[in-house]
């Protein structure tokens, strides 16, 4: 088996003292995942059946 030394400068880097310019604040990494939203339109529904659901209330009450 023939030996590939590609890998070699960072098989055994140590990645816990890089320098690494900081952690990117959680707003903006939720940014990055905001067009994968699994729920798109949920919002929406939830006011809707909100408004719903007061104006039932509302209508029972009379």
């Amino acid at each position: 088996m023939k030996s590939d030394n590609r890998y070699d400068d960072i098989i055994d880097y140590d990645w816990n003292q890089a320098s690494f310019p900081g952690r990117m604040p959680l707003e903006q990494r939720a940014k990055i995942f905001l067009p994968f939203a699994a729920l798109t339109g949920y919002e929406e529904a939830l006011q809707r059946t909100l408004k719903q659901e007061i104006a039932e209330i509302e209508e029972s009450r009379k």
